[in-house]
């Protein structure tokens, strides 16, 4: 089995069938980065199942929710009002 072949045979058609047609495979590997980064899973294990360096995976994969976004400008918005 190749990679395509698997994810055109297996894959897409899951993805379809739950209206996610439009997500590839980068899609997967940066929602997989992103939820292991939300629920705390260490950075190591995920650079590991990724194949990629600590560096890479939260460099270029993660990236920070939305709830820890807006957690982020209230904090900062709470130290300028006091």
């Amino acid at each position: 089995m190749t990679k395509d072949n698997l994810w055109r045979r297996h894959f897409k058609p899951r993805l379809e069938s739950v209206g996610l047609g439009w997500v590839n495979f980068q899609v997967m590997r940066k929602t997989h980065s992103c939820m292991g980064n939300q629920e705390d899973i260490d950075p190591q294990v995920r650079a590991e199942q990724m194949g990629h360096s600590v560096d890479v995976n939260q460099n270029v994969y993660t990236r920070s929710s939305m709830n820890k976004r807006i957690q982020a400008v209230n904090t900062i918005e709470k130290a300028l009002v006091m």
